[in-house]
């Protein structure tokens, strides 16, 4: 039996992705906040797929504690896991400090899946592959991405421009989205130090109108779900559908030709829609420094030491 975990599985890629992998025949577990939203999935996919096994556990990825409730509640049900698909996020919310005392894209969007990782790590480390899908973003890719360490909450700076859809904290947000590329990084050094048989690939959807966009203008949302159903005007603006989005996330899961550390995206233009494929890391992916220290200060911030 195969089984995944896709977190933020109830909407958008994460919706995508965990029905792609029920039409292969696995065992998916829906790790989302809200329990009715996730049943809703499960039905709308059973409506598609008789005979998907479909499961809820509870994830809140701001909470140390919940994290830990859903590893060992999956830990509980399951031996072994072939596939973890680190996909929920946040974008560009107001302000927010999470009760961790850190800003709130990069405690949902890294810490917590650098958690959870941990976390299962035991159940992915198996005499077989398994893999691990990190999903980050072109805002990762871009030159002014970077891990503030000295400022890591942006605090007295988060408003400031540039702005993406009238939404404020871009800089935040490209930060949690590189510390995901670094963190895969890192991981697949040490797994390979350690001849661990697990995979660590990072994705990104390209730019695909998805419920990340939730903290838009109110006009904005209606833009987004009006380019849904025009392909027209989803072809002008090269923005692609949360499905169309979400065969990367499907071709990292699947495909036996991905190699660890692999970067997969749209490889249209500007890396924005299209079929899926391997696709450049941004150069700060490469600097072993800046790796090691995101994994110190994650490892800090948990309390815990990450050791594989």
């Amino acid at each position: 039996m195969k089984i995944a975990i896709v977190t933020g599985a109830n909407t958008g890629l994460g919706y995508e992705t965990t029905l792609a992998l029920a039409k292969e025949g696995y065992t998916v577990v829906l790790a989302c906040r809200n329990q009715q939203k996730a049943q809703e999935a499960i039905d709308r996919i059973r409506q598609q797929v008789a005979s998907a096994k479909l499961a809820f556990i509870k994830l809140d990825l701001v909470d140390r504690q919940v994290i830990r409730e859903f590893a060992d509640s999956f830990s509980r049900d399951y031996d072994h896991l072939d596939l973890l698909v680190n996909n929920a996020g946040v974008m560009g919310p107001e302000y927010t400090i999470t009760p961790n005392n850190l800003e709130i894209q990069f405690d949902a969007n890294h810490m917590g899946h650098f958690y959870l990782t941990y976390l299962l790590f035991d159940k992915l480390d198996q005499d077989f592959e398994t893999r691990i899908v990190n999903v980050s973003s072109l805002a990762g890719k871009r030159e002014t991405a970077d891990i503030h360490f000295d400022n890591i909450n942006f605090e007295g700076t988060y408003d400031k421009e540039p702005r993406l859809y009238g939404l404020p904290g871009m800089e935040a947000y490209q930060q949690s989205k590189l510390a995901n590329i670094l963190f895969t990084m890192e991981l697949n050094d040490r797994v390979a130090k350690a001849e661990k048989k697990v995979k660590a690939i990072v994705v990104h959807p390209g730019r695909s109108g998805t419920d990340l966009m939730r903290n838009m203008s109110g006009l904005m949302q209606m833009s987004v779900r009006i380019l849904r159903l025009l392909p027209i005007l989803r072809s002008s603006v090269n923005i692609s559908l949360p499905a169309e989005g979400a065969e990367s996330l499907v071709y990292a899961a699947l495909r036996q030709n991905v190699e660890a550390g692999d970067f997969i995206g749209p490889t249209g233009r500007d890396e924005a829609t299209g079929k899926p494929g391997k696709v450049d890391l941004p150069p700060k992916a490469l600097d072993n420094e800046l790796r090691a220290r995101l994994w110190s200060f994650s490892e800090n911030e948990l309390g815990i030491q990450f050791a594989i």
